[in-house]
């Protein structure tokens, strides 16, 4: 990837959730405000406050995130998204 994100920014691409009914209908997620995504790169971290605040997500770590908190953008026909760690509501533990 040739973008890094600076602060306390982690790029990240959604992952799509497969809904199905017993039947074999797919259901449409388009309506949930909260995603889940995969991070491909972070941040070296902030200041806040004049303390520095280290990332506490790493590449690789699955995560829920508001819909709304993440800035997407389209490069070379995929998706990406940016969002800010403080906009981070979990991460998927194994």
């Amino acid at each position: 990837m040739k973008y890094q994100p600076i602060f306390d920014r982690v790029l990240a691409v959604e992952v799509e959730k497969n809904k199905m009914t017993q039947s074999g209908i797919a259901l449409s997620n388009q309506n949930e405000s909260v995603k889940k995504a995969e991070i491909i790169a972070v941040g070296d971290g902030a200041i806040e406050d004049g303390f520095f605040v280290e990332m506490k997500v790493k590449i690789g770590d699955k995560i829920l995130f508001e819909e709304h908190c993440s800035i997407p953008f389209l490069e070379g026909g995929k998706k990406y998204l940016l969002i800010k760690q403080t906009d981070i509501l979990a991460v998927e533990k194994d």
